[in-house]
């Protein structure tokens, strides 16, 4: 089957004729090649996605199973369908589905930033409750990484689109600084990309969370806003969502809810940033191997733009017929192909 949905790799599920993988009956496995000479967008911190799911196993429920066929590590292949088919961005998520997602954060907060096993896969080790060199870790990763690495194939696009970093220094500026006043909280685990295609709902309606590449030891604050941010949660949900999040991060890890009010929205804004430009790659690519049209890359960065409209200095955001008209432009133009990046964490200081 495949392949199926995904940026970073080429994945396709496999049935298994014989049991003895993942218990007595046969089933489905993920094998996963990753697509060469993409951007990663955010800071991979475990090497080992399959090694950290070994170690969460029984500590994190419904998360998939490490089994081995011969020197071939892989994974369990959820069957079913993702939240996003059950609900769409923007939609009310089921209050039996929500009650799960829940579930998942209370498990995640319970999870120690300093136990030892964790931290022998993590690098760089983190600086417990340093939120302030967290978050601008976070920040010069994208800056450094995402964006520099990409100017070679994108700057003449962001450029069109009027995101190009020259054009908005003072945006950037003005949220290093902001990320200045962060309030020191707990660490723990994070998932780091809790949306609603990295939650499979299965045929008896239990929520797994697949995708664990992106976990990492930090700010449980940044976890809570990256899920708000990807899931689009009606107001009325997400203040939901919010309550008890704090309820249950005050319970597990006293101290992870302080300066919550302040500092929610400042990863919010930078996770708006971000996503102005991982969405425009991404949207390009997509475009550039033929995966999407140029219609429709133009409606989904128009969609980005006009929700980082506060974050950037743009005076008007552009239509989607211009955002075409400069896709268009990009795909037709000469440009040499970026360094690709690793994923690996910059240095927190």
């Amino acid at each position: 089957m495949g392949p199926l949905p995904g940026y970073h790799h080429e994945t396709y599920a496999v049935r298994l004729s014989a049991p003895g993988l993942f218990g007595e009956s046969a089933g489905w496995v993920k094998l996963r090649d990753p697509r060469p000479g993409l951007l990663w967008f955010d800071r991979r911190c475990f090497a080992s996605e399959d090694d950290l799911l070994t170690e969460l196993a029984g500590r994190v429920s419904h998360v998939p199973t490490i089994g081995r066929i011969d020197t071939l590590t892989v994974q369990g292949f959820i069957e079913g369908c993702t939240l996003a088919e059950v609900a769409a961005p923007g939609e009310a998520v089921p209050a039996a589905l929500l009650d799960q997602i829940m579930r998942l954060f209370r498990e995640l907060l319970a999870v120690d930033a300093g136990d030892p096993r964790l931290l022998a896969l993590h690098s760089p080790p983190p600086a417990d409750g340093d939120t302030r060199a967290f978050a601008r870790a976070l920040v010069r990763f994208t800056l450094t990484d995402v964006v520099e690495r990409s100017l070679p194939h994108f700057d003449t696009l962001f450029r069109g689109l009027g995101v190009h970093p020259e054009s908005s220094p003072s945006a950037v500026s003005s949220l290093l600084a902001r990320l200045e006043g962060m309030t020191p909280r707990p660490f723990a685990l994070l998932h780091g990309d809790i949306h609603r295609a990295n939650l499979i709902v299965d045929k008896q309606q239990v929520l797994w969370t697949i995708d664990w590449e992106l976990a990492l030891l930090g700010d449980p604050l940044y976890d809570l806003a990256t899920h708000l941010h990807l899931m689009r949660y009606p107001a009325g949900q997400e203040s939901e969502v919010v309550a008890r999040w704090a309820e249950a991060a005050e319970r597990l890890r006293p101290g992870a809810t302080a300066g919550l009010a302040a500092d929610l929205p400042r990863y919010l804004a930078f996770k708006r940033l971000q996503s102005v430009y991982t969405d425009v790659i991404r949207q390009a690519y997509s475009m550039e191997r033929g995966e999407t049209t140029t219609a429709e890359a133009a409606k989904a960065v128009n969609a980005v733009l006009d929700r980082a409209s506060g974050a950037l200095p743009l005076s008007t955001v552009a239509g989607a017929g211009e955002i075409e008209r400069e896709l268009l432009r990009w795909l037709a133009a000469p440009r040499r192909r970026h360094a690709s990046n690793t994923g690996g964490s910059p240095s927190a200081s």
